[in-house]
């Protein structure tokens, strides 16, 4: 792929438009992306991550939306009350909508807490938690989310492979993190997407600014060397 192949948008101005050609390389970069960080070290057990069975979370994605420690004002118990955590929805080029689900790796399956919001005396931060928020593959789902096929209106993780088709027609498939066979509705704190979009981001759409807006702000904090994401 030459620099002479590609082309600039026109708006916003500054990146590449990559065109069917190109999409095999793209492709081996996500692939290159996502593989588990090895360097010698086992193989995790599915206690490291905290790994649950699809009945265990009653067949649902994982997500802030089925966690015992949101409160009913849109936070959580476990982050303190400057942090939402509701769905964010924004929108592609196309003005299509993407729904973004929160979530992150102390989920806890159970109903959201109701009455005065209630917060643990030790509040963590969402880094130290992994809180990311989750496309999913449609907008306006009862429920979206993680796991690890896709399954039941989540979204797949990069770490499960499965031998024929797609991710999410398979009921089971291979975890390279675990090194065994899981279901398509499990999921762990292991789980990975390329298209997570960082807990900053969607502070930024839930407090009103729009996809295009946070992407300029982020440029521009990488330009100043003050990408802190």
């Amino acid at each position: 792929m030459g620099r002479d192949e590609l082309k600039d948008r026109a708006e916003p101005g500054g990146f590449v438009e990559y065109g069917e050609d190109q999409l095999p390389k793209i492709d081996s970069m996500r692939r290159d992306k996502s593989q588990p960080d090895f360097f010698g070290i086992p193989i995790l057990a599915d206690s490291n991550v905290g790994f649950v069975r699809a009945s265990e979370i009653g067949d649902k994605p994982a997500s802030c939306a089925t966690c015992q420690n949101k409160q009913a004002n849109d936070t959580c118990a476990l982050l303190g009350p400057e942090v939402k955590v509701a769905t964010v929805i924004g929108h592609r080029e196309s003005g299509d909508p993407i729904e973004y689900w929160p979530c992150c790796s102390s989920h806890q399956f159970g109903s959201p807490a109701t009455g005065e919001a209630q917060y643990s005396p030790t509040v963590s931060s969402p880094d130290s938690l992994g809180l990311i928020w989750i496309n999913a593959p449609e907008p306006g789902q009862k429920f979206g989310g993680a796991n690890c096929g896709g399954v039941n209106g989540g979204d797949d993780c990069d770490h499960y492979l499965v031998r024929d088709g797609e991710k999410w027609d398979n009921p089971q498939g291979y975890c390279r993190v675990l090194a065994h066979i899981v279901d398509a509705g499990d999921v762990c704190a292991a789980w990975r997407d390329d298209d997570e979009l960082p807990w900053k981001e969607a502070q930024q759409l839930l407090a009103g600014d729009s996809v295009e807006t946070v992407g300029k702000k982020r440029l521009a904090k990488q330009i100043m060397g003050r990408d802190d994401d």
